[in-house]
């Protein structure tokens, strides 16, 4: 097992540190050889590990492609294949972004789908968040999600911004920090992913939006606002909508979604 393999570096570094060999004339031979052992010790038990990894990933992908044609397995480019299975390595405590490469390279073994697989599609992985993971498998399923901003402002229309588009998509989503993803959102857009509408556009199910007005996050804030300026007494909303791109929908199906025999 892996554990035990990795006690076993740190016993040998162990004892060659504590048992230096001793030349004739009292001098210890051997030292430096060792100390650099010892302090490549963290970075074999990493290379162990990254082993493992791969190892396990095999039987993701296994699982992954337990539904596809065997005829329709076949190698990856390696300029897809190579830099996932080395990031792969360093996510496999997170279930989401270890999910999202594992879905990469399932589906660029696959013959009926692998020529949507950009390249860029390993680097976007590499500059995403596991809550922003969450937020992108919530917009594969649902393509699109309302959001309020809202002001305050007194009766020369002189105001403050309470919240900037706010959305109730984490808490849905399992993020771990829910009420704070307007970064996520911003990242996903600058990488392409997610597009966020004019403030004149938004969806017609305004029942969406009232379930935001009320939500207990956005009445604190204003009522705290409201409480720091007395004159500040007129809410205004403004409701909009973050979507999909067309590369976030290509991502999505590539690294989200799992390979289905329904492209075959």
């Amino acid at each position: 097992m892996l554990n035990d393999a990795v006690k076993e570096v740190a016993k040998d570094v162990y004892k060659d540190l504590g048992h230096p060999v001793a030349q004739p004339t009292g001098g210890l031979v051997g030292l430096l050889p060792r100390a650099i052992k010892a302090a490549l010790a963290p970075f074999e038990k990493w290379i162990l590990q990254r082993e493992y990894n791969v190892a396990e990933t095999s039987k993701l992908l296994e699982y992954k492609l337990q539904s596809i044609n065997p005829e329709l397995v076949e190698s990856p480019e390696a300029y897809i294949a190579v830099p996932a299975l080395q990031y792969i390595s360093y996510c496999a405590d997170n279930e989401e972004l270890r999910n999202m490469y594992a879905n990469l390279l399932a589906n660029s073994m696959t013959a009926v789908v692998k020529d949507g697989v950009h390249p860029s599609f390993v680097e976007i992985i590499k500059q995403i968040s596991p809550d922003e993971a969450k937020l992108m498998r919530y917009f594969s399923a649902n393509g699109v999600a309302p959001i309020i901003s809202v002001r305050c402002h007194n009766s020369m229309r002189v105001g403050v911004e309470v919240i900037r588009n706010f959305s109730n998509v984490g808490e849905v989503s399992g993020c771990e920090q829910p009420l704070d993803i307007v970064k996520c959102f911003d990242n996903l857009e600058r990488l392409g992913l997610l597009y966020k509408a004019e403030a004149s556009s938004f969806l017609t199910n305004k029942a969406l939006y009232e379930e935001l007005r009320q939500h207990p996050f956005v009445l604190a804030k204003i009522e705290e606002t409201m409480n720091a300026q007395d004159d500040y007494k007129e809410i205004q909303y403004v409701e909009s909508f973050i979507t999909l791109t067309d590369f976030g929908k290509g991502f999505c199906k590539i690294c989200v979604d799992s390979p289905s025999n329904e492209d075959a």
